[in-house]
């Protein structure tokens, strides 16, 4: 289970035309790729070197794939995919590339993570 703290901080709310202290959850740091590497060699004494290439190897995969207009399911984490935004028009036959205006690499959460999301303890 996870444990996020919360502060509170000092801001004006327009809604009310006040100050008011609104509480956040805490922002920790970033967790660069090969301390998560370190962590999992240590958690599964699998030498670093291994697990380095084999997520060397996965991000290059999952890339390939999304990029490429896959769904790429990552098991109990969740879905990664492109999501696109595009221009309506009133016929398919006009329908051609130029309509797409955005892409965007899109996740959505496994049941399993939402699960653990609903469960982190706030204090």
């Amino acid at each position: 289970m996870g444990q996020i703290k919360v502060k509170g901080k000092m801001q004006r709310l327009a809604v009310v035309d006040d100050n008011r202290v609104v509480g956040r959850a805490m922002r920790y740091s970033t967790v660069k790729g090969d301390q998560l590497v370190s962590y999992a060699s240590q958690s599964s004494h699998i030498p670093e070197s291994t697990l380095l290439a084999c997520t060397l190897a996965m991000r290059e995969a999952i890339s390939y794939f999304v990029l490429n207009g896959h769904h790429v399911d990552l098991d109990k984490f969740g879905i990664l995919s492109v999501r696109s935004k595009q221009k309506a028009v009133d016929d398919a036959e006009q329908v051609n590339a130029d309509l797409v205006t955005h892409l965007t690499v899109g996740f959505t959460p496994s049941k399993e993570i939402k699960e653990a999301i609903a469960a982190i303890r706030f204090e």
